[in-house]
């Protein structure tokens, strides 16, 4: 009887999560044998598993691998052997070695080498050679051999079919191709040339839809991403994330005070700071109270029992915050409707995750730096006579970091710490300041107005006159600058110009 040939893989790999319980697999159910290298044979033979060294399949021409081993040709040719390669078979079989019917390898991530190191000949050093080399050629052999680049694969490639193979090769083509896009960019980068961008979204999952039924939704892996979870395990949809992400930039504007903000069709439509986070979430919600039903809410700091009481008493789609306490968690276990989103990425460090938008339109990629603009008080100008207090100051300061965040034109009334009025969207700043002004009402008297454009026009100060409005904050710049000045300067109201415009699509 003649028995039956074992099967061969190849393993090694830089995330080596799940790997002994994966390797355990083959050799005790699928009966393969494996051959690995480097760290990859250590964990291995530490986990008491039977393992060949890669090593000894060495040659004097040898390519260096990720766990800085030997790739020697022979294990190239066993990776390409198929049967209509005779010769490659008869080589083979003189050299005593087996074709390999699957190839393990994943990569460390080329940008990660890039930030470690500065250092042009250092980061090319580490450009993993026989990585690639095996993922191409395995790839290229789909028909005979199962090849996996990412530890998600590990049991879906077990009985993969011919097509399941195609599949797993797409992908590692995908990997390796980006991986000398990200190699070149950086090399550019170095020269101080940018010539292209480099995109690699790795598809997450699909969403239910898109921004609206008939459209398709998915979401994908960037390069920088928050650290997050849904709490009470519900699936969010496309609009969530967009509305979660304003919500979170908000907040992120004021993560060392008790900071909520309520979202509304990726809109602020309650913003406001508190001396405990209830005080912060009834200002809020006191904003605009009907928008903020069906909203989005923010939260800066850990949602107590206090807070979820009210957010339980309302119509709310989804929570963000850093935590939730245990009475917190409780209460919202009764709640079906409601998504509970914890970051575990901090505030602070959210604001540094985002360096670059990119929108893509038919006419061209369009890609901007992220708006990361600061309002420094010891640099903006008082330019009228009248001077404002320092709590005015303070709430000015507060106010522009909200019409930041609102969309072109906006106008924020501001008072105490709270948003008592948001326009935005509109064609022009004079129809921003007088829906502004109208909304608040006679909550305008005393408070602040920011604009994220410069004001350019008398009206806008006759507006804010006749609503007692105390100061104005906005960029200033226009050859009108001074002929408004004169306006508040003949009613006493304050301006601070910043010289920083905000505009936001």
């Amino acid at each position: 009887m003649v028995k039956k040939m074992k099967r061969r893989a190849f393993i090694s790999v830089y995330d080596k999560v799940g790997l002994i319980d994966f390797a355990k697999n083959l050799v005790e159910k699928f009966d393969y044998e494996i051959v690995a290298s480097g760290e990859t044979y250590e964990v291995l033979r530490n986990a008491d598993l039977e393992v060949i060294n890669a090593a000894e399949f060495s040659s004097t021409s040898g390519l260096l691998t990720a766990d800085s081993n030997f790739l020697s040709e022979t294990i190239l040719a066993a990776v390409l052997a198929n049967s209509s390669d005779s010769k490659l078979l008869t080589d083979l079989e003189r050299t005593a070695v087996k074709p390999f019917d699957m190839v393990v390898v994943n990569l460390c991530p080329y940008e990660k080498l890039a930030l470690e190191s500065s250092n042009t000949d250092d980061v090319i050093s580490k450009i993993d050679i026989s990585g690639i080399t095996l993922l191409r050629a395995a790839a290229k052999n789909y028909k005979n051999v199962t090849v996996i680049t990412d530890k998600i694969d590990y049991y879906v490639a077990l009985n993969a079919n011919e097509f399941g193979r195609l599949k797993l090769a797409a992908k590692a083509f995908y990997i390796t191709s980006n991986y000398d896009k990200a190699v070149a960019s950086m090399l550019a980068e170095q020269c101080g040339d940018k010539p292209f961008k480099t995109f690699s979204f790795e598809k997450l999952k699909d969403l239910q839809y898109g921004e609206n039924p008939h459209q398709k939704g998915a979401v994908y892996k960037t390069g920088k991403m928050v650290d997050y979870e849904v709490v009470n395990d519900k699936e969010l949809t496309f609009n969530n994330i967009l509305n979660i992400t304003e919500a979170v930039n908000m907040v992120s504007e004021f993560y060392d005070v008790n900071c909520v903000a309520i979202i509304r069709h990726t809109k602020p439509c309650g913003v406001a700071l508190g001396r405990s986070l209830y005080e912060a979430y009834t200002k809020a919600f006191d904003c605009d109270p009907i928008s903020s039903f069906y909203g989005v809410v923010g939260f800066s700091k850990t949602v107590d029992e206090e807070v979820a009481k009210h957010l339980n008493s309302m119509s709310v789609e989804v929570v963000v915050a850093p935590d939730y306490d245990e009475k917190a968690i409780e209460l919202f276990k009764d709640n079906s409707d409601i998504k509970l989103v914890k970051l575990n990425t901090s505030l602070k460090d959210y604001r540094r995750l985002t360096v670059e938008e990119i929108i893509l339109t038919p006419f061209g990629a369009l890609v901007q730096d992220r708006n990361n603009s600061e309002l420094d008080k010891d640099k903006f100008k008082v330019v009228t006579r009248e001077k404002p207090t320092p709590e005015q100051i303070e709430d000015a300061v507060f106010a522009w970091k909200v019409v930041k965040h609102a969309k072109t034109n906006s106008v924020v009334i501001a008072k105490d710490f709270k948003a008592v009025a948001i326009a935005q969207g509109q064609t022009n700043a004079i129809t921003a300041v007088e829906y502004a002004l109208n909304y608040a009402c006679d909550g305008a008297k005393e408070a602040v107005l920011a604009s994220d454009s410069v004001l350019t026009a008398e009206d806008c100060i006759y507006s804010a006159v006749q609503s007692r409005i105390s100061l104005i904050i906005q960029p200033g710049g226009s050859i009108k600058d001074q002929s408004l000045i004169d306006v508040c300067d003949k009613y006493g109201i304050a301006m601070i110009t910043t010289g920083i415009r905000n505009y936001r699509q």
